[in-house]
């Protein structure tokens, strides 16, 4: 069953960062990425944390991660804006420590 999200994607195309020439439909660009990556290790590209896609040069790091669509995202979905405060969204709380009983039936020191 193709649905809207599946034809959304397929229709998404990827551009290589190790070979701009290299244009792919996005459901493609993970298997791409692996084998190009290694065909090209002499770039020594740095692999964004927020998104295994992107692929940059090392003196193009901190650009990179300030503006990285996947990271502004995450903000976005961690935090809720409400006027000009912002707050956590979850359950933060800790749960009570688990309380064991132990039966005093044995004892090691007997033995």
């Amino acid at each position: 069953m193709v649905t809207k999200e599946n034809e959304r994607m397929s229709s998404k195309m990827f551009t290589c960062p190790y070979n701009p020439v290299h244009v792919m439909k996005i459901t493609r660009a993970h298997h791409h990425i692996v084998n190009c990556r290694k065909a090209h290790a002499h770039k020594k590209f740095i692999i964004c944390s927020y998104n295994a896609l992107h692929h940059y040069a090392p003196e193009d790091e901190a650009k990179h991660l300030e503006t990285c669509s996947d990271r502004i995202a995450l903000i976005d979905a961690a935090y809720v804006s409400y006027g000009m405060k912002s707050v956590v969204t979850g359950n933060l709380t800790m749960p009570p420590p688990a309380q064991f009983q132990f039966d005093d039936d044995e004892n090691w020191d007997s033995d």
